[in-house]
């Protein structure tokens, strides 16, 4: 149940208008048929009032049953019916964010710094052209993407987006969304089978963004360990991924060792009292052979210093 539940919650990331139709039209569906139902019950409460009491004469009102109405209702089955037809249609017509990949105006000023810049990728961007995206006129240097999720999740784009960050000569570093109400070690052993990191490869890379039901201390414990599990597999030091306020509230003080990527989207000077390594800073950047608009990020140093914290 747990796994649909999350296949639900990706199906909405990656098609939110297709998700509020369907969903919109079977709350209409259920709402009409619950009011239909609750007219055939009353029908069938009226026939008993007004004498039809004995079994021959409720029979000929359609049976004693009042689900018999429902049975013999070609009216009511026609409107399900026609409701389905109606959200399948609905739901096919609605374009996919891909379709517009090709076409899309970039706004290569949100990526002009003294920064080196990158993106991050995960399945909710769809299928990404490749080729055309080597054709932006951002300057991006790195690509972080999205491998698993908890003990069990993978993203289902990891695998090619892994091979075509690397065929494309970009930076690549791959991360792991951490479920805080799930075990550690099975969740750093979930993105070792499918993480393999290779020379030039930038180091393991920790997204943890909610609290635990189990508590501060827990989840920091946890955190730690995957982090120490990984260092350990890997042989370098991982990274951190959360935002501002997570960070401030809930790590700062406990993983002070490790370098940080820290989302703040309202400005750049929101990081000027931190120690950061990275700073995701918007998510607004429309890039050429990507559908979705995508995360934009900062590096505070040289293209030397973002290639120390590559695999060597």
């Amino acid at each position: 149940m747990r796994n649909i539940n999350y296949q639900v919650l990706d199906y909405k990331e990656i098609h939110p208008i297709r998700f509020w139709v369907i969903l919109m039209g079977l709350i209409v569906l259920f709402v009409l048929s619950a009011f239909i139902f609750n007219k055939i019950l009353s029908k069938y409460k009226h026939i008993q009032l007004e004498g039809h009491n004995t079994e021959s004469e409720i029979k000929k009102q359609d049976g004693k049953n009042p689900l018999n109405f429902l049975n013999n209702n070609k009216i009511l089955r026609r409107l399900i019916i026609g409701q389905l037809v109606i959200i399948l249609a609905l739901s096919s017509l609605i374009p996919t964010y891909n379709n517009s990949a090709h076409s899309r105006a970039e706004n290569p000023s949100i990526s002009s710094s003294e920064y080196l810049f990158g993106i991050d990728l995960s399945h909710y961007q769809g299928k990404i052209d490749w080729n055309e995206m080597r054709t932006s006129h951002h300057p991006i240097e790195y690509i972080f993407i999205r491998s698993t999720m908890g003990t069990n999740g993978k993203d289902m784009r990891f695998k090619e987006n892994w091979e075509k960050a690397k065929q494309h000569n970009y930076i690549r570093g791959a991360y792991h969304y951490y479920r805080p109400n799930e075990n550690s070690t099975k969740q750093f052993e979930n993105y070792k089978s499918a993480v393999k990191i290779k020379k030039g490869d930038f180091i393991p890379i920790l997204d943890i963004e909610k609290e635990s039901k189990l508590g501060r201390e827990n989840l920091r414990e946890g955190v730690l360990n995957w982090l120490k599990l990984a260092e350990q597999e890997y042989g370098v030091k991982p990274m951190i991924y959360t935002g501002l306020k997570f960070y401030q509230h809930v790590l700062k003080g406990y993983v002070d060792d490790y370098p940080l990527w820290i989302a703040a989207y309202s400005g750049k000077h929101r990081l000027k009292n931190e120690k950061w390594t990275f700073h995701q800073f918007t998510e607004k950047v429309k890039v050429k052979g990507i559908g979705p608009t995508v995360d934009g990020n900062d590096f505070k140093g040289e293209i030397e210093d973002l290639k120390e914290m590559c695999k060597k």
